[in-house]
Order: structure tokens, then sequence, then C-alpha cells
């Protein structure tokens, strides 16, 4: 009986390993292994990591993040300062006709 453990060898003094670990990886697709035509050995490539999504959502008024909102000025203009006013002004000028 197989132990479901994953067993982890270090190949990192063994040129010839590291040579058909990165042929099996390069390959994309398990290979197996034989001695004198009997299989000893499946190598097969890690499976992609998972990659992991940020849980978040709106942020609310009692976020740490809210008193950071409009902290910065560029001093090129006053639009973080007149944004409502500006986005009311684009949507009248486009919706004005319909």
């Amino acid at each position: 009986m197989l132990n479901k453990e994953v067993r982890h060898i270090d190949i990192s003094n063994t040129p010839e390993l590291i040579r058909l670990a990165e042929e099996v990886q390069k390959a994309n697709q398990v290979t197996m292994l034989t001695k004198d035509g009997e299989e000893v050995l499946e190598a097969r490539p890690p499976k992609p990591a998972k990659k992991t999504r940020a849980k978040g959502g709106p942020i609310t008024m009692d976020d740490p993040l809210t008193k950071l909102i409009g902290i910065a000025h560029s001093g090129v203009g006053d639009i973080s300062a007149n944004k409502h006013k500006y986005l009311a002004e684009d949507y009248l000028k486009h919706h004005k006709n319909l």
C-alpha cells in the first residue's frame, strides 16, 4: 500500500535528474520512466499554484481607507474637489438628447 504523503527529495546537486525534471516540466505531461522495459517511476509536472483573490467589498465610511480619500492635491487643477460637478456635467452633456 502506498503512503499518500508526498516525499520530497532535493535534486539540486544531481544534474541528470535536474535535466529530466526540467524535461517533464517543459513537456507538461505525465512521463513514465522505464528500466529494461519495466515501468519504474511515473513523473508528472506539479499542478499550477492556485491563484487567490482578495476578498473585498465596497469601502464603508468606517473603513480606515476613507481617511485617505482626497488627502492629496496635485496642484494641477480642481478635479478631485469638484469631481461630482464634472461627472454631473458630463452625464447631462451625453444624455441631454435621449
